[in-house]
């Protein structure tokens, strides 16, 4: 009797250690909470999936839309400036392009000319970025939208471009 509760105790003993151990490596044992956990998970992963490709078609959607944006503001329509006399207009006032020029935190004096180049106001916008990049100019650079036109000389477009006063 004694041999036998001995060895029944020993048994429970290791069944008990098997099932600490079966469930602390999560190995299905005599339990479908592993199965279910199992489950509940790949339901969860499915579903996080699916939101996930809908939040990459929102930002392609979304990117299209900047770039589409983007496309507009570039193709802006060229106005001509109107002449200040209405009786003294002449052939150079009406090849008068003008454009706006955004400038913002980051960009280089070569993409100010680019946008420039652009918006058809120089026919050259490296002038422009070599004007730009003496001393007086480089440094005082501001951050905004600025109206500039092909009438204007180098020195003028700096000026506005710099916030300093034209004259």
């Amino acid at each position: 009797m004694k041999s036998f509760l001995r060895t029944f105790g020993i048994a429970l003993f290791l069944v008990g250690a098997l099932l600490a151990v079966g469930k602390q490596w999560q190995i299905p044992v005599l339990s479908s909470e592993v199965i279910a956990d199992t489950k509940k998970q790949d339901a969860r992963i499915a579903e996080l999936e699916q939101q996930l490709s809908e939040a990459n078609a929102q930002v392609a959607e979304l990117q299209q839309t900047v770039a589409h944006a983007e496309l507009e503001e570039e193709q802006e329509v060229v106005t001509t400036e109107p002449a200040e006399n209405g009786d003294a207009v002449s052939e150079t006032d009406d090849n008068v392009v003008s454009g706006v020029v955004y400038i913002y935190e980051g960009v280089s004096i070569y993409d100010i000319g680019k946008q420039v180049e652009d918006a058809g106001i120089l026919a050259n916008g490296r002038e422009l970025e070599l004007f730009l990049s003496k001393r007086e100019y480089s440094r005082s650079i501001q951050k905004g939208h600025f109206e500039l036109n092909s009438s204007m000389t180098l020195e003028q477009m700096a000026r506005i471009l710099t916030g300093k006063k034209v004259q």
